[in-house]
C-alpha cells in the first residue's frame, strides 16, 4: 500500500487540471497513489486525466451529482494510504511539497500543512493565510486557533493522518460546502499538528472560488460548525467567531438591492458596525506592512517559490 493517498476531487476542472496533475508528478516524494474523484464532469476532465499512464493513477467517476463534503467522502473511501492529502483541481504542489511534510509525520500528529500563497490572473500573489504572514505557522494544539486566526489552512496544503481522520467519524453528513474546515477542527480537537514553514502550494484564485461563489451560504455552515465545537470554546471566542460570520454575511447580503435592507438589519442586531468601519485602516496598515516588512513566505526554504 502507498504512504500517501493523494485525493483530488474534480468536477469540470479541465482549464486547470493539468496543472494540477504535473504538480503532483513532479513530486520528489514518490510514494503515493492518486485518487481523482470526477464529480459527474461535463468537460473534458476525464479525457486529460486518461493521459496520465501512471498506474499509481485511480479515476473514478461519481455516480450522481453531490455536494463537496460528500465528495470528498466517496473519495476517501477509496484511499489506501496511512496519510491523505488533498489537492484541488486548480491548486499546485511545489516538488518538495510531501517530502517535506513525511518528515514530520511523528507520533501524535494527525494533521501536517504547509504554508500557501494565493495567486492571482494578473500575477500578484499574497500569503493565503494573513494571520501568520509575518510569523512562524501554528503547531502543536491549534483547535482553538481555528477560531481565533479563522481558517488559515488551505485544503490543499493539508495532510491527514487516515486512523486521525476515522476516528473523528470522518465528515459529518451535515457538511456539505465546508468539509475541509470540518475535518481541520474534527483533526485537531484530538491530535497535534505540524507545518512546513516554506510554501510548500499555490491557491489559484478566480471569481469561481467557493468563497466567492457560495459565501453566505457557507458562513451559515460555519455557523452551524460554531454551535457544533460550542462546548469546547470558551464563550468569548465563540460570540466573537459568530459576529464576525454575521458580519461575513450582512455584507454579502447589503451588495444586492434585494436583500440590503435585511443584510442592514443583520448587521446591527448580530454583527459588527465597527469592524466595517474599521476596514479601511486595516486594508491600508497591510499595504504599508508588506511594503516595509519581508513576509515570511517570501523567505528561502526547500521549497521557495523563487
Amino acid at each position: 500500500m502507498p504512504l500517501v493517498s493523494i485525493i483530488m476531487n474534480v468536477r469540470n476542472g479541465a482549464a486547470t487540471l493539468r496543472e494540477a496533475l504535473d504538480s503532483v508528478m513532479a513530486q520528489t516524494f514518490a510514494d503515493w497513489e492518486l485518487i481523482v474523484w470526477d464529480d459527474c464532469s461535463t468537460d473534458a476532465s476525464a479525457a486529460i486525466v486518461a493521459e496520465y499512464r501512471d498506474p499509481r493513477v485511480r479515476y473514478f467517476l461519481a455516480p450522481q451529482d453531490t455536494s463537496l463534503g460528500r465528495a470528498r467522502t466517496d473519495a476517501i473511501r477509496q484511499a489506501s494510504g496511512e496519510w491523505l492529502a488533498f489537492l484541488d483541481q486548480d491548486d499546485v504542489w511545489l516538488s518538495d511539497k510531501l517530502a517535506e511534510q513525511i518528515k514530520l509525520a511523528g507520533p501524535g500528529v494527525g494533521l501536517i500543512y504547509g504554508r500557501t500563497v494565493r495567486f492571482y490572473p494578473s500575477g500578484k500573489q499574497r500569503d493565503y493565510d494573513q494571520a501568520h504572514e509575518f510569523k512562524p505557522l501554528p503547531e502543536g494544539n491549534i483547535f482553538s486557533l481555528l477560531f481565533t486566526d479563522s481558517c488559515f489552512i488551505a485544503m490543499s496544503s493539508a495532510v491527514f493522518r487516515r486512523s486521525a481522520v476515522e476516528a473523528a467519524g470522518g465528515i459529518h453528513e451535515r457538511v456539505e460546502i465546508i468539509p475541509d474546515y470540518y475535518l481541520y477542527t474534527a483533526v485537531a480537537a484530538q491530535h497535534h499538528a505540524r507545518a512546513v514553514q516554506a510554501v510548500v502550494c499555490r491557491y489559484r484564485m478566480h471569481g469561481a472560488n467557493t468563497s466567492e461563489v457560495m459565501a453566505i451560504p457557507m458562513h451559515l455552515e460555519v455557523l452551524w460548525l460554531l454551535d457544533y465545537w460550542a462546548s469546547r470554546l470558551d464563550a468569548k471566542t465563540l460570540a466573537l467567531c459568530r459576529k464576525r460570520h454575521y458580519t461575513a454575511i450582512a455584507v454579502e447580503e447589503m451588495r444586492h438591492a434585494s436583500t440590503a435592507f435585511h443584510g442592514a438589519q443583520r448587521l446591527l442586531t448580530h454583527g459588527s458596525v465597527a469592524s466595517q468601519l474599521q476596514r479601511p485602516f486595516l486594508w491600508l496598515f497591510h499595504i504599508l506592512r508588506r511594503n516595509l516588512l519581508r513576509p515570511y513566505w517570501r523567505r528561502p526554504g526547500p521549497s521557495d517559490p523563487g
